[in-house]
């Protein structure tokens, strides 16, 4: 395993944010011996009105110090950097470069060195300027999603361009997006988003306390983990719980988007977001599990985060035809319920509610397995390792 390196993560999102492989794989690393300088997001978009609570919240963390949701190692720092917020102006990068680059050398203690390790998530203008930096060792790029299908613009498609071509590892969270890669780098390996088999095992086995929000509810309860944005279906999520008044919706995360018609449903509850300790307390109590997303551009190279979270405690999983879900039932032997429309999901629904049995749930726990990420991280740190011995090596 990687141990005793500095590692600066140019995260993809907010340390308190719903939890996210970013956070997953960072804390490994950190409680494996490394350091790690978690720097969180600065933004792909100029200021909007909306966005200045976020900016006043991180000046507030700045000033009095952040409170952290979970309890962090001393090995790793969250730095949440105050920069001019226009990131596709040239003057703004060079002088927002000037700010990030302070930062880490001050939490180095020294210049950047060829031990050294940048692991980046999502492609900026800002970004790409710091992956040509030089000094670092390796250079990672762990792409999650397509950025280019959810925003196209065309400071972030150079952006992608430049990380990719720059990159001396790419870590792809689906076969699309490993294939889009190696296009521009033969660097790109496959690491598909896991599961923290400790942590459910854990609520399995021993925690079996039901959550005081869950309590009271009549019927079956179908669960949905995660943030409310975009790309969740709101009609489809409204015309299955029209369908189903006999079972309880429950959403668990925080709102990125409005849900003003799913509020009126009596049957169904926005609970709102959890600190990931508390994830698998809810997953334990849900009878189904459900990823209804929007078939799109992005979705089309996305693999939810959640899914294996779901199977690693035995839920039934109704999912909309996602093309990575699809390969998923291929490999596993057709352990999802896919349905493309309201009617089909609502069928779906109905048979993972009664007719799955003890058999069917060791399968979807045997599938979570495959997908644990204590073996991935170790995998990851293994071709970090390799790079950085072949670095080493060359003239």
């Amino acid at each position: 395993m990687l141990k005793d390196h500095d590692i600066v993560c140019l995260a993809g999102c907010e340390w308190d944010f719903t939890w996210q492989p970013t956070q997953e794989v960072m804390l490994r690393l950190a409680r494996a011996g490394n350091r790690v300088l978690y720097i969180e997001p600065t933004g792909t978009r100029s200021l909007r009105l909306a966005d200045w609570w976020r900016l006043l919240t991180r000046l507030k963390s700045k000033v009095s110090g952040a409170s952290r949701s979970e309890s962090l190692p001393t090995t790793l720092k969250i730095y949440a950097p105050l920069v001019i917020p226009f990131p596709h102006s040239r003057m703004a990068r060079l002088i927002n470069r000037w700010i990030i680059t302070r930062e880490v050398r001050r939490w180095l203690g020294r210049a950047i060195g060829s031990q050294d390790i940048l692991w980046a998530y999502f492609p900026s203008p800002l970004n790409a300027d710091l992956f040509r930096l030089a000094g670092f060792g390796v250079r990672v790029y762990q792409i999650m999603s397509s950025a280019e299908a959810a925003r196209q613009h065309h400071g972030i498609m150079e952006a992608n361009t430049t990380m990719l071509r720059q990159s001396d590892l790419i870590f792809a969270n689906s076969r699309r997006l490993m294939e889009q890669a190696k296009r521009l780098n033969a660097q790109a390996h496959l690491f598909r988003a896991g599961v923290n088999l400790e942590l459910f095992k854990q609520a399995e086995q021993i925690d079996t306390t039901t959550p005081s929000d869950l309590r009271g509810g009549a019927g079956s309860l179908v669960g949905y983990i995660g943030a409310l944005h975009q790309w969740v279906d709101v009609d489809l999520l409204l015309r299955v719980a029209q369908a189903m008044p006999d079972c309880q919706f429950i959403l668990v995360g925080p709102l990125v988007r409005e849900i003003d018609r799913l509020r009126t449903l009596p049957n169904l509850h926005w609970l709102g977001q959890k600190s990931h300790s508390e994830i698998p307390r809810y997953v334990r109590q849900f009878d189904a599990c459900v990823i209804p997303y929007v078939l799109d551009a992005y979705t089309e190279t996305s693999y939810p985060a959640k899914l294996n979270e779901y199977l690693a405690l035995g839920k039934p999983v109704v999912a909309t035809p996602l093309p990575e879900l699809v390969d998923y039932n291929r490999e596993y032997g057709e352990v999802l319920y896919l349905a493309a429309d309201a009617s089909a999901f609502v069928s779906a629904l109905r048979q993972a509610l009664t007719a799955t049995s003890p058999t069917m749930r060791e399968r979807y726990r045997q599938a979570a397995q495959g997908n644990s990420w204590a073996v991935m991280v170790e995998k990851m740190a293994g071709l970090v390792e390799e790079a950085l011995a072949g670095r080493l090596r060359s003239p």
